[in-house]
């Protein structure tokens, strides 16, 4: 009798084991299968944005397929973004960086440090500027393969320069702020009011009347009723700067950056895959991170349609 209850106990724990293994298996499957979903919904939304005939205002653009599946794409250009990559090459850059940090918060010396030290990472040579960092800095920290005196090749990696992780505890969000690619200009069309302040040196007032004449009547982006610039004189009018004033201004601006990023999100159920494509003079970049109900994010890139290079 007791080799019997044994025996019924040994099966039901076998028993039990497999309908625990085929239940996880049939839900890595469901989960498999919705982010295939997302992704292929991501990719049209990616096709969309690329079409010629398509205007960024288009609802085509943001679509629910279905209860749990849609897409939204959203177009913009790298000139929304400070090209840090330049910042050994052009001052200016490096002045709108400063200025920026310390609307962030930093105090104008820790500005100055963290400004002087991302010129340092890139530029080639061991010259250390006024306030920056070179060999010696980072050696005497235990890291002495720093810096790379080249370009950055991953935002993440700003976080190694001097002073930056004390501003990113202020602004979380900085990456929004940054490209890797683009001339240094800002798309006076694209850039928000806060890029715009330390752009072209006004005030927070003058740059949100910027943005608000862009947009139009009903003061929201991306709509038909929107007004992009076309012309400098009307970007001086509206920004209230004398010829004298805006001819220190203008360098920095362009009303049509052409690098462009569309980002486009797919998600099926709780599953979630967002595209970003880069796409310009120098660049054919895609981006891809899943993010998963549990909030696990992953990123991919390909470049130049590639094997994608996994990251994190």
């Amino acid at each position: 009798m007791l080799m019997v209850l044994w025996g019924m106990m040994i099966m039901a724990m076998a028993v039990g084991g497999l309908v625990l293994y085929m239940r996880r298996s049939v839900l890595e499957d469901v989960d498999a299968a919705k982010a295939f979903q997302a992704r292929l919904l991501a990719e049209s939304g990616i096709a969309l944005a690329f079409h010629p005939n398509l205007k960024r205002n288009d609802p085509l653009l943001h679509q629910q397929v279905s209860d749990v599946k849609r897409y939204d794409v959203k177009v913009s250009t790298e000139g929304a973004r400070i090209a840090i990559n330049q910042i050994a090459m052009k001052e200016s850059v490096q002045d709108i960086c400063r200025r920026l940090f310390i609307v962030w918060g930093l105090n104008p010396e820790k500005s100055g440090i963290l400004a002087d030290s991302l010129k340092d990472w890139v530029d080639a040579d061991d010259r250390v500027s006024p306030l920056g960092a070179e060999d010696e800095h980072y050696t005497l920290r235990g890291a002495p393969q720093f810096p790379a005196n080249g370009p950055f090749r991953h935002l993440d990696e700003l976080l190694f320069v001097r002073g930056m992780v004390d501003l990113a505890r202020r602004k979380p969000d900085w990456r929004d702020y940054f490209t890797l690619h683009g001339d240094g200009l800002i798309d006076v069309n694209e850039a928000s009011s806060e890029m715009l302040e330390v752009v072209c040196e006004v005030t927070r007032a003058q740059a949100d009347a910027v943005v608000l004449l862009r947009r139009g009547p009903d003061t929201e982006a991306n709509t038909e009723d929107d007004e992009p610039f076309e012309d400098f004189d009307d970007v001086q009018e509206a920004l209230g700067l004398s010829n004298w004033d805006f001819e220190d201004i203008e360098p920095r601006l362009t009303m049509s950056h052409p690098i462009r990023r569309v980002v486009s999100k797919g998600r099926a159920g709780d599953f979630e895959v967002i595209l970003t494509a880069i796409v310009g003079p120098g660049v054919n970049l895609l981006e891809e991170q899943h993010v998963s109900p549990q909030g696990a994010l992953s990123m991919e890139v390909a470049r130049d349609g590639g094997t994608p290079e996994r990251l994190n």
